[in-house]
């Protein structure tokens, strides 16, 4: 290749760099105003734009072995181009910080570093937030870590920003409260402070002091309003009152979810002797709260000789413990209890062998409902005959105390249900 054919290639290869002009506020007649001049948009804003358009680096290619994110280019060919990126990136990150801190304001960090004069808590900002050591509950120190996840109140911004863990744990709690009295179906774990005069309870959950009236502290009316005090109970969020600023809790709504659940149980041990405690009395009978949230009501011919001289009496009390058996369930609210075992006649117990099934008997309509029919097909035996086993027009047809046929498919003993349907 001849000379003047290289120098012919080289000139063809620099010409776009060599014929771009270029000014800078060294060149000639200071043109650098000019040039910025170019670059502004028309509100006098900087425009990327225009300057990439006339950037020398338009014409040079990016470093293909530069691993970076959608987007970005990389044209150094250094061989520390890559670890130059990765730095400016990691600082790039940074750009989520908060742009500020507020005193009252609830801020959720990292736990830091601890010392015996502070616990330093990163939130994400400039500073760290300086949490006073000696200003926080024992089980804080012994409890937290560095890296631990933690919920910081800010108290005050002096030279350092000053914080309190506990401070914001309770204001969490609080609003935590606050949205479970719409939802309605989380219960919190409340230690029971003390006894106020007008007739309830200060519950304090985790640092908040809340109110639980005496009538929510438990399914009956206690007999001794002091046989709590320093319990610790489950509670669920009942009401606010913004006006005083108190959530009200109960007792007793937590205890009446348990109720199916105890009731299933119940059907388990229903021929076990339990012991329960008195509620109160009435003409007809003596009240048992039993097995934590169940109540049931022992007839006076179902009294022992004893407990009945002591009811004739009027020597039974509220809080007397008592023994009994459970003598029918008639609902999760209803039921009859008995003293005299004698008196006591499960038809679950053989309820197997009097039913061979498939098999068909003549039973009658207990209730009638919009999913089916409730037919008791023996003394104590109720069964449920299915919307989807009858035609609504036979449906119409039936109602309580109308007698029936029907064909029993299955029984089952241990959870005390009897299947039905029309026989065919």
């Amino acid at each position: 290749m001849t000379d003047k054919k290289r120098a012919r290639i080289k000139k063809k290869e620099l010409t776009p760099v060599e014929t771009l002009e270029v000014k800078t506020p060294d060149s000639e007649n200071d043109g650098g105003a000019d040039r910025i001049e170019n670059w502004l948009d028309a509100n006098g804003e900087f425009d990327w734009a225009a300057y990439e358009a006339t950037c020398i680096t338009v014409y040079r290619k990016p470093n293909p072995h530069i691993k970076t994110k959608e987007g970005d280019r990389v044209y150094s060919r250094e061989p520390y181009a890559q670890e130059m990126y990765d730095l400016m990136e990691g600082h790039n990150s940074m750009s989520n910080m908060r742009s500020s801190v507020t005193e009252g304001e609830i801020i959720d960090g990292k736990v830091f570093a601890i010392s015996s004069e502070w616990i330093t808590v990163d939130v994400n900002w400039r500073e760290m937030v300086y949490v006073k050591t000696s200003k926080e509950p024992r089980y804080i120190i012994e409890e937290y870590r560095p890296g631990d996840d933690v919920s910081v109140l800010v108290q005050a911004k002096e030279d350092h920003v000053l914080g309190s863990i506990s401070g914001g744990m309770k204001q969490k709690v609080f609003r935590d409260l606050q949205a479970g009295v719409e939802d309605g179906d989380t219960a919190w774990v409340g230690k029971i402070d003390r006894l106020i005069e007008n007739g309830g309870y200060i519950v304090n959950i985790q640092g908040v002091d809340c109110f639980m009236p005496g009538s929510l502290a438990g399914i009956n009316k206690l007999h001794d309003f002091n046989s709590i005090l320093g319990e610790e109970l489950y509670v669920v969020p009942v009401s606010f009152s913004a006006e005083r600023g108190t959530i009200v809790v109960s007792h007793r709504k937590y205890l009446k979810a348990l109720i199916p659940g105890k009731i299933e149980e119940l059907k388990a041990k229903i021929e076990d002797k339990l012991t329960g405690s008195v509620t109160g009395t009435a003409k007809y009978g003596v009240f048992v709260e039993f097995d934590t949230c169940l109540t049931g009501m022992i007839h006076t011919n179902d009294l022992d000789a004893d407990t009945l001289s002591k009811f004739k009496s009027r020597e039974i009390k509220p809080g007397d413990v008592i023994e009994f058996w459970v003598k029918d369930i008639i609902s999760n609210s209803k039921i009859t209890l008995s003293q005299k075992a004698e008196t006591i006649d499960n038809p679950w117990r053989d309820v197997d062998k009097k039913f061979k099934c498939p098999c068909t008997v003549e039973a009658t309509v207990k209730t009638k409902k919009d999913y089916g029919l409730f037919i008791t097909v023996d003394t104590g035996l109720v069964g449920l005959l299915h919307v989807s086993e009858l035609e609504p027009s036979v449906m119409d047809l039936y109602n309580a105390g109308d007698k029936i046929t029907v064909q029993i498919s299955r029984i089952d003993k241990d959870s005390q249900k009897i299947f039905l349907k029309l026989p065919e």
